[in-house]
C-alpha cells in the first residue's frame, strides 16, 4: 500500500492502540510511533464479583438462570468507543489529512458504527487484522503487502 507522507495509521484491538505516522515516501514507508495506550482488562472471571442471577420461571416452582455479564467484553467495547471519539475529535480539528485503521474485526466493527463524517472523509482504508502484537517493522511489512 502506498501512503502519503504524514498519513496516520491506527493499529488497535479492544485493549490497546498504537498511532503511527508515515515519515517516509509513498513508495517507501517509514513508520514512526506518535502515541500508544492501553487498558488492563483481565478476563471476566477475575473482574466480576457476583455469580449470574436467577429469576422466577414461568410457574411457581421453576427458576430461570440469567447469563453473567461479560465485563471483559464491555470494557473492550468501551475502549473502542473512547478511541473512535478521540479520532473523531482529531478529524474535526484537522489534526490529520489521511488515516488507515487496522483493527481486529470485532473492534473495527464497533468503531465503524461511531465514525463521524470528518473521520470518514479522511479514512483511506480499513484493514480487519489484529496487528497489535507485531513489531513496527512487521506492521510496515503487512501494510506494504496490502
Amino acid at each position: 500500500m502506498k501512503l502519503e507522507t504524514k498519513t496516520l495509521i491506527l493499529v488497535a484491538d479492544g485493549a490497546k492502540y498504537l498511532i503511527l505516522e508515515n515519515a517516509g515516501w509513498p513508495a517507501k514507508l517509514e513508520l514512526r510511533v506518535l502515541s500508544h495506550d492501553g487498558i488492563d482488562n483481565p478476563p471476566t472471571r477475575d473482574q466480576a464479583k457476583d455469580r449470574a442471577g436467577v429469576l422466577p420461571g414461568n410457574s411457581d416452582w421453576s427458576l430461570s438462570a440469567m447469563e453473567q455479564t461479560d465485563v471483559h467484553e464491555l470494557r473492550e467495547t468501551e475502549f473502542a468507543g473512547q478511541l473512535v471519539t478521540k479520532l473523531n475529535r482529531w478529524a474535526e480539528q484537522n489534526w490529520f489529512k489521511n488515516i488507515v485503521i487496522v483493527a481486529d474485526p470485532e473492534t473495527l466493527g464497533q468503531m465503524r458504527r461511531k465514525y463521524s463524517a470528518p473521520l470518514k472523509d479522511r479514512l483511506i482504508r480499513e484493514i480487519p487484522k489484529d496487528l497489535t502484537n507485531l513489531t513496527i517493522h512487521d506492521i510496515q511489512a503487512v501494510l506494504n503487502a496490502a
